[in-house]
């Protein structure tokens, strides 16, 4: 096998991963987008924290954030304070509902993913994980291997 076979077999898992990604999103009967699903994620990771703060994790803009904001806010999704310390921060942070939506989107990849692992034969799964580990590691935090799932979707 080389390089380009490898790079063609990751398109196809790419294409694998963002079926699931999206199946995961539906029925949310639209109530959030997975631009705003991906700043709730990282709310979830970081806990309540300042726009500027997500942006950056996010790989965008403030102003961004302060538009996806607008929209979780209006939904009972995210809820926005100052910082008591420096009343120019707005800290964000998922409310109840925002929480749930993550919880359910993650629970539903992750099943999702049980499923398709379910279909690779048994002897086969060892070479699955550790090609996968191998992966990971050589994508480093440059490509999105951090902590965040998905960051990119």
């Amino acid at each position: 096998m080389n390089d380009d076979d490898a790079v063609e077999a990751l398109m196809t898992a790419t294409r694998v991963l963002v079926g699931v990604a999206s199946h995961a999103m539906e029925g949310l009967g639209g109530q959030v987008s997975l631009p705003a699903f991906r700043l709730l994620l990282v709310l979830d990771e970081l806990g309540p924290s300042p726009g500027g703060v997500v942006a950056a994790r996010l790989g965008t803009a403030a102003s961004s954030v302060t538009r996806l904001g607008d929209q979780l806010e209006a939904s009972g999704h995210l809820a926005r304070r100052r910082d008591p310390a420096n009343r120019s921060v707005v800290v964000l942070e998922p409310t109840a509902a925002g929480t749930e939506v993550v919880r359910t989107v993650l629970r539903r990849r992750r099943e999702a993913l049980r499923e398709v692992v379910g279909r690779v034969p048994p002897d086969e799964r060892p070479t699955l994980i550790a090609a996968l580990h191998a992966l990971r590691e050589a994508a480093g935090s440059d490509f999105g291997a951090g902590p965040v799932e998905l960051t990119a979707l």
